[in-house]
């Protein structure tokens, strides 16, 4: 006997797929570090994270939050 699920069920699903593969993408790349955990190894890249995080948030624009995350880390960098 074959059950079909409604169809919005799955599309609904589907829209959580990108946001949870960002989100292991991004863990992965600040927190570890040749794959051991390590905040302290990766403090320049969290630090340069929260910036690009509130503007992802406020203002819901990619180009944005690349361009703070990438200015950001450029700074730290230069200063640190």
């Amino acid at each position: 006997m074959l059950i079909l699920l409604p169809c919005y069920f799955l599309l609904n699903y589907l829209l959580h797929v990108p946001v949870a593969v960002m989100a292991a993408l991004l863990a992965q790349e600040l927190l570890l570090s040749e794959q051991v955990f390590s905040i302290r190894d990766n403090a320049l890249n969290l630090a340069a994270a929260l910036p690009a995080f509130l503007v992802a948030i406020f203002t819901r624009s990619l180009l944005g939050t690349v361009m703070i995350g990438v200015l950001s880390l450029m700074i730290l960098r230069f200063f640190f």
